[in-house]
């Protein structure tokens, strides 16, 4: 059975701008995790995990590359029986562009570790008592019965947060780096 996150944003910048956010090296390291992502098909990359606590490495492929409207990267950290998949998509729309997020995963590897998720609580608070909760669990018996916690933090809001707050933060960065940029140029 998968669990998927299905998430949509607007962003006030056309697709070209939004999609060097999502497919740039520097760019997904300011807002998502360090990284050595190119936009290349079949290229395999690592994200380094910058959650507290926890110090992962996700291993990742890019499966599909339609810049700049449709990149797809397998996504898998050492405690998923098999890899889940990201895909995002950018339709240019009036005054910016559309983004839509899935990220489709095994339900196995992305559960909560002894506790109903509360849509109230933040994923950092949720990721924070499954970090204890995980303490308390032998992992000599079978270490791969508990899931992903990292996975589990992106399902559990942190894409939700990623995409309402910092890469809303990266974008406008960028904006404000250009306009710098271009007004020391007419001042020179």
């Amino acid at each position: 059975m998968f669990r998927v996150a299905k998430l949509e944003a607007f962003y006030p910048y056309p697709p070209e701008k939004v999609w060097r956010a999502i497919a740039n090296r520097q760019a997904l390291a300011k807002w998502l995790m360090q990284n050595d992502f190119e936009p290349r098909l079949g290229h395999k990359f690592c994200f380094q995990s910058q959650l507290p606590g926890l110090n992962e490495v996700i291993y990742c492929e890019v499966l599909k590359l339609v810049e700049p409207y449709e990149l797809a990267y397998s996504w898998q950290d050492q405690l998923m029986a098999s890899p889940s998949i990201v895909t995002w998509t950018l339709t240019p729309v009036d005054g910016g562009t559309q983004l839509h997020l899935e990220h489709r995963g095994y339900q196995q590897d992305a559960i909560a570790i002894s506790q109903v998720t509360r849509h109230s609580q933040s994923w950092q608070a949720q990721l924070t008592h499954q970090i204890v909760a995980s303490d308390r669990v032998s992992f000599s018996d079978e270490p791969k019965q508990l899931g992903s916690i990292l996975l589990n933090s992106y399902f559990s809001g942190k894409w939700e947060y990623l995409l309402n707050h910092k890469l809303v933060e990266a974008l406008a960065q960028e904006t404000q780096d250009n306009l710098a940029v271009l007004q020391d140029s007419k001042g020179s």
